[in-house]
Parts: structure tokens; C-alpha cells; sequence
């Protein structure tokens, strides 16, 4: 195991492990915005931020580069917090520790945020050399992509003179993406009544640890393991068929991770123990079986505690587990000629409230047609137990520019720079392009990074070698930028 300080291209991993030391998950991000924001300053470069807080560096072009284009470098500021279950990290004050080991970079128990922190770093080191030869250069630095792209959305229009923008944020090396899903959160409020806990009964903590977890729009076509879906599972059978009943639920907390920890809080007569142990028990050699080559760490179990002083109605719990039971998860339909997930959806959150529960999904797709149908669906569905759906942050998907110059001279840095055969490539994620599209039509896009596997997930590493790769096709694009018309 290795520090990174002493990588190469040492440039970008300096400015990494600097990323790394300052808290920015979504919605946190004041203090990395403040330290680009006096790295510009450091540098003399004009900047400009605005009321949400994205931020525009403007480079001039190296001496005799004055005619090229301008290009736009986008990366997101924020990073998606998540951690394993028996450490404490509190992703609003503490570090992210990084280290090196058998030719990739992880972090010590959390995830990385090497999405997008790599792209950033990478920019970072572009904007401070004053030996890269290059065109006029604006660096986009967008907050909370994570949470609904809120930055790209409230980016203003006329601030951006570039012709052409490379957007950081792709995690496969082979992939020049040109295109990609839209999406939609669909969040759904159970209202819920509470009871009086019997006195002679027993209490247990119901807890699913361990999954894998992961990126629900690259990882979500893997099948693995949803622990938000696996509780209502359990609690399904405990509170339908054993009469237990319902104090506590809770699951996930990331809209975009496949929620990878649940946790439930039952109540059960003294009558039921035996029965109630036994499914559990039961259910955990099932899981475990079922998920066995995508979750092999996976667990559950019981642990007795104190009675809550209430627990939820018996027809409250009925009718949100029935509607969680009845609600599509994971993926809806499959791009065959592409090999990628059309349309999907992600049980993301699960929240107990005092006087009701919310549960979030995200949707995807790259058919709108076919979003606006599955949150018709899923609205049916929550809607028939009473249930209130509303959806918001619907963000367009990214439409393919295939045969764009900036493409061709992307194809061409691969051909020239690496041995890689790269694929034009329509991915299941959401990028911020399709939203700055819509406000920049004039531009064309394209995103291309490192290869980073497992974002999302305390199991997110990137390869050191492909990000040394990375850097020498933006450096490529950088000095072969096209003349101006």
C-alpha cells in the first residue's frame, strides 16, 4: 500500500490528493469551490461564478495558438459519499485518505470520489502548466451532479464562447461517450399512524449488510442486490404471515448508489419468537445463495433490543410494503443493437418520518417515451395504496453527435496516443452534456476519462496507468485544437 503523491503524470495526482483532503459531497461544497476559486486567483486566470456556484476559468491560448477554437474542460465538484458500515467518516469534516496499491487507487473504507475528482484534477494541472500548448480554454466546474445536476441546470446562458467541450466525467477508458440517458426522481410519501407498543412482546434490530452496491446507471444491469428491496422482502413475511409488526425502516442514502445497507426495527409477541428467528435465519441462507456471485459479502441478521414506545399501524405497514413489493426495480428494457440498458430504475432510499415514509427512486432512460411511462406506472402503483407520488428533476438525455469534429479528433488522440480501441458509446448514466446542450446547442460534446470501477461504493478505485492515458489524450486534443472558421 502507497501514498499517491509519488504517481504519474505527478501534476494531476498532486492536485488529486489535494481534492482528496477537502470535503465536497453533494451539497457541500463550499470549501472546494473557495479552493478553486483562489487557485484561479494564484494563477491570474479570470473566473466568473455563479448564483448556484458553478464556476468558469477562463486561459488564454499558448503564444501561437491564438486562432484555435476554444474548448471547454467540464467536471462536477461533488462526489457521492458512501462508506463501510463499521466505520465512522463524516463526509462533511473529514478527509478522504486515499492510497495506492497493485496499479490502482482507492480510499481507506469510502468511496474515492475519483468521479469526478480525477477529471477535476486533470483540468486543475492543464489550467496551472505554462508549457502545454493549446487554444483558449474555459474550465466548467458544475456542483451537485449527483443529486439532480442542479449546477448544470441553473448554469447560465451567453457565459460560454467554446466551440467544443470534453466533458471529464466517463469511467472506461474504451468508451468516447457521445451520448446518454435522461432521468427523473420519483419520490413517494406513505403516510403512516401509529400505535402503542404492547408490553409483553420482544424487539429486534433486522439489519442487511454488505452488499456490493455500485453505480445504478453503469452497475445497475449487473443485477445485483438491492438491500432497500431485500428488507421490504423480509419485512414482508415477518409482518404479513407472522404478525409482526413495523416500528422503524430505513435504507440507503444515495439516490444514484444501488443502496448497498437496511435497517428495521420489528416488534413480535413472545408466541412468534421461535417462528421469527427461524425465517430470518432462513431468509439470510437465501439471499446469501441467491446473490452469491454479485454479493458475496452480503448478511442479515437479528439482534434483540429495547421496545420502541410506538410502532406503525398494522394497515400502514401492509399498504407500504405491498406498494414497495409491487414497485419495478432495476432494469426495463435493454438496448440489444448497443449492448446497454435502455430504461431503468433504482430503489434508492427509504426513510421513516413521524408521520410518514418516503421512499426515492431514481428512473432512467434514453427513450423518453419510455420514462414518462414507467413514472406513470410506478405513480399507479403507489397511488392504488394511497400513496403519494410526485416526480421532479427530470433532466433530458444527451443526444448522440457521432459524426462531430470533436468526436474525429478524439478517435484520433486514441490512435495516436495509446494502444486502446475505443468505441463511440451511448452509456445508461446521466451527464451533465444533455442539460448543457439544451442551453449551448451550439457547441458539441464528448466525454472521455479513466477507468474508475466500482464510483458510488466504498469499493470505488481508479486505474493508475489509464489515467496517465487519460492525460496524454487531453494534451493531444489540447495541441491539436481546430483553427477557427
Amino acid at each position: 500500500m502507497n501514498v499517491i503523491s509519488n504517481l504519474q503524470p505527478e501534476c494531476v495526482w498532486k492536485h488529486f490528493e489535494k481534492i482528496c483532503s477537502i470535503p465536497h459531497p453533494s451539497h457541500h461544497e463550499t470549501q472546494i469551490l473557495a479552493y478553486l476559486l483562489e487557485f484561479a486567483k494564484t494563477q491570474n486566470l479570470k473566473t466568473y461564478q455563479d448564483s448556484a456556484g458553478n464556476i468558469i476559468v477562463t486561459k488564454n491560448a499558448h503564444k501561437g495558438f491564438e486562432s484555435c477554437e476554444t474548448i471547454a474542460l467540464q467536471a462536477h465538484v461533488d462526489m457521492v459519499p458512501q462508506k463501510n458500515h463499521n466505520i465512522e467518516h463524516d463526509f462533511t469534516r473529514d478527509p478522504i485518505k486515499p492510497y495506492a496499491l497493485e496499479g490502482w487507487v482507492s480510499a481507506e473504507n469510502t468511496s474515492l470520489g475519483a468521479d469526478n475528482g480525477i477529471g477535476l484534477a486533470c483540468i486543475l494541472a492543464i489550467l496551472e502548466s505554462d508549457t502545454i500548448t493549446h487554444g483558449p480554454i474555459e474550465a466548467l466546474f458544475t456542483v451537485s451532479e449527483e443529486t439532480g445536476m442542479t449546477g448544470a441546470y441553473a448554469l447560465e446562458t451567453e457565459k460560454l464562447e467554446a466551440r467544443y467541450m470534453i466533458n471529464t466525467d466517463t469511467e472506461d477508458e474504451h468508451d468516447i461517450t457521445i451520448g446518454c440517458a435522461g432521468g427523473i426522481d420519483g419520490n413517494f410519501i406513505c403516510p403512516i399512524k401509529h400505535e402503542s407498543c404492547p408490553k409483553d412482546a420482544l424487539s429486534f434490530i433486522i439489519e442487511i449488510q454488505g452488499l456490493t452496491g455500485g453505480h445504478s446507471g453503469f452497475e445497475i444491469m449487473y443485477e445485483r442486490a438491492n438491500a432497500a428491496k431485500l428488507i421490504c422482502e423480509l419485512l414482508s413475511v415477518l409482518c404479513l404471515n407472522h404478525s409482526a409488526s413495523l416500528a422503524h425502516i430505513e435504507a440507503g442514502n444515495m439516490r444514484n448508489a444501488i443502496p448497498r445497507n437496511a435497517r428495521a426495527h420489528i416488534v413480535c409477541s413472545l408466541a412468534q419468537k421461535e417462528k421469527i428467528v427461524s425465517y430470518i435465519q432462513s431468509f439470510a441462507q437465501t439471499i446469501a445463495k441467491r446473490f452469491s456471485e454479485t454479493d458475496c459479502n452480503i448478511s442479515c441478521t437479528a439482534t434483540e433490543h429495547e421496545l420502541p414506545k410506538k410502532i406503525i399501524s398494522t394497515q400502514s405497514t401492509h399498504s407500504f410494503l405491498q406498494a414497495v413489493s409491487s414497485c419495478p426495480n432495476g432494469v426495463i428494457s435493454f438496448e440489444k443493437e448497443i449492448n446497454t440498458v435502455r430504461t431503468s430504475t433504482n430503489l434508492s432510499i427509504i426513510q421513516t418520518h413521524n408521520k410518514d415514509i418516503e421512499i426515492n427512486c431514481l428512473l432512467r432512460s434514453s427513450n423518453t417515451q419510455e420514462k414518462t411511462e414507467l413514472a406513470l406506472v410506478m405513480q399507479h402503483i403507489f397511488n392504488i395504496f394511497s400513496i403519494e407520488a410526485h416526480f421532479e428533476g427530470d433532466y433530458p438525455a444527451w443526444e448522440p453527435q457521432a459524426d462531430s469534429k470533436i468526436a474525429s479528433l478524439v478517435q484520433k488522440a486514441y490512435d495516436k496516443c495509446t494502444d486502446t480501441k475505443p468505441t463511440l458509446q451511448v452509456v445508461h448514466a446521466g451527464l451533465e452534456c444533455g442539460i448543457i446542450q439544451k442551453k449551448y446547442p451550439n457547441i458539441e460534446y464528448i466525454s472521455i476519462g479513466p477507468n474508475i470501477r466500482g464510483p458510488h461504493s466504498p469499493d470505488e478505485k481508479v486505474e493508475i496507468r489509464s489515467v496517465a492515458q487519460f492525460w496524454n489524450i487531453l494534451l493531444y486534443i489540447l495541441e491539436h485544437s481546430p483553427k477557427a472558421s
